[in-house]
């Protein structure tokens, strides 16, 4: 709908009086009346015509200020009308004219109104200035301003990925049984033959995940999806059931995401779904975990990551932190931050004790040789855990440490599922910064990565 608005700018009369030849007149400035600039550019007020010179010692009466009128309202934002300041010129014994009033600019419409035309100046008065309608102090031959219309509202940008980066997904490619996902310097690696499970996790040719089985358990490797607790698996607690821990996966590449389905293990009444992407622009690997329960149970999703041993473990803490077999310092602050240093690779669990922990800052870093290995989750209150594991889990194995998450421990339905979604990055870190236990440097570069 288009809207017309008409503004009346009117002009002031002013008389010329003679009194002794050789006197200069003072010019009134004009006063113009607001104009609003509608939705198309209105066209301009004719200005006012000056006031004829009086002769020597005679009298001569001021030109009236022209009149202008805002311009109707359409697409374009009006342009503000404007009356030209009439010219004065002093006559010899007699005054000078006034100058004859401008028309205020148009105020911005939706691409914002132009200003209006500056009004000339009086030899002797001076003129009005544009835009604001009042008229200048009497006596300055300065030219009058253009108003200025209102600026258009700016169009949003398009929405952006984390850190302000446009989403830039990574397509993935296949090799037998294998799925990589390869950006800059970073490469992960699914494996569908052995329970899809992350088998590469590398940055610059550096290994973040342990890629190879240790000798004495060759299930021990890569990064698994279990449910939790371990005491609900039957008929055995370990080795980790195979249909949803080592078997084939089914499924491939769907887009630039790779989906693949286990196989359900009747004696516990579950079977997994994981779905992989990641993005060149921000550096996140997403993976969302599903399961699908073919029995009524209660469970908790659990991410289980062997890491290379020697590096450094740390998270913001939240109400309680068991240590396990580690040696632990916790930083002060607010949240505290554990850390635990492993560079002397001397914790061990022969009875499978670990650190359990409730987090509070939604993350855990591992870093080892300058590289970050960054995992973001969902928050577990710590009402939600299951007795003797935690939102945050660190095991120490031979040769590799368990770098682990649980989502909520929860009633899942018959026939029912449960999604659980972890995002990793894999960063290297500064060489100015010091990568020690209760580095500040440290801790606040891994909180900047981890920022929505």
């Amino acid at each position: 709908m288009k809207n017309s608005f008409k503004f009346l700018a009117v002009g002031l009369f002013a008389a010329a009086c003679s009194s002794s030849p050789g006197s200069n007149g003072t010019g009134t400035a004009g006063n113009g009346s607001q104009g609003q600039g509608g939705m198309n550019a209105g066209s301009a007020g004719s200005s006012g015509s000056a006031g004829s010179a009086g002769s020597s010692g005679g009298t001569s009466s001021a030109g009236t200020g022209g009149t202008s009128s805002a311009g109707t309202g359409g697409d374009a934002a009006g342009i503000g009308g404007s009356g030209t300041a009439g010219s004065v010129s002093t006559g010899s014994g007699g005054s000078s004219g006034s100058s004859g009033t401008t028309g205020q600019a148009g105020t911005g419409g939706a691409t914002g109104g132009r200003g209006g035309v500056s009004g000339s100046a009086g030899s002797a008065g001076n003129a009005g200035r544009g835009g604001s309608g009042t008229g200048g102090a009497a006596g300055s031959g300065a030219a009058g301003r253009g108003g200025a219309g209102g600026a258009g509202a700016t169009g949003g940008g398009g929405s952006t990925g984390a850190g302000g980066a446009v989403a830039s997904p990574v397509t993935p490619t296949k090799n037998g049984n294998r799925y990589r996902f390869a950006w800059g310097d970073v490469v992960l690696e699914i494996d569908a033959a052995a329970g899809g499970r992350v088998a590469t996790l590398s940055l610059g040719g550096t290994d973040l995940i342990v890629p190879v089985p240790a000798a004495n358990d060759p299930t021990t490797y890569g990064s698994v999806f279990w449910t939790s607790p371990r005491s609900a698996w039957t008929p055995q607690t370990w080795p980790p059931p195979v249909m949803i821990d080592s078997a084939m996966y089914s499924g491939g590449i769907n887009g630039t995401h790779v989906v693949l389905d286990g196989p359900t293990d009747t004696s516990i009444g579950v079977s997994m779904s994981k779905d992989y992407s990641a993005d060149a622009a921000t550096g996140w690997i997403k993976i969302v975990y599903t399961i699908h329960a073919t029995k009524a149970q209660k469970a908790a999703p659990w991410e289980v990551s062997r890491v290379p041993r020697g590096g450094l473990v740390f998270f913001p803490l939240g109400s309680s932190v068991t240590a396990g077999p580690l040696t632990i310092t916790q930083q002060s602050g607010t949240p505290k931050t554990v850390w635990f240093d492993d560079a002397p690779k001397t914790a061990t669990s022969p009875n499978g004790d670990k650190l359990y922990a409730d987090g509070s800052g939604s993350w855990e870093a591992y870093v080892l040789n300058g590289n970050m290995f960054l995992k973001r989750f969902a928050d577990v209150p710590a009402n939600a855990q299951p007795t003797g594991e935690g939102e945050i889990d660190v095991y120490p194995g031979a040769g590799f440490l368990e770098f682990e998450e649980q989502g909520p421990y929860a009633m899942i339905a018959a026939s029912g599922s449960v999604t659980y979604s972890v995002e990793w990055k894999a960063v290297k870190v500064p060489s100015s910064i010091s990568v020690a236990v209760s580095s500040t440097p440290l801790l606040d570069f891994a909180k900047q990565q981890v920022a929505p």
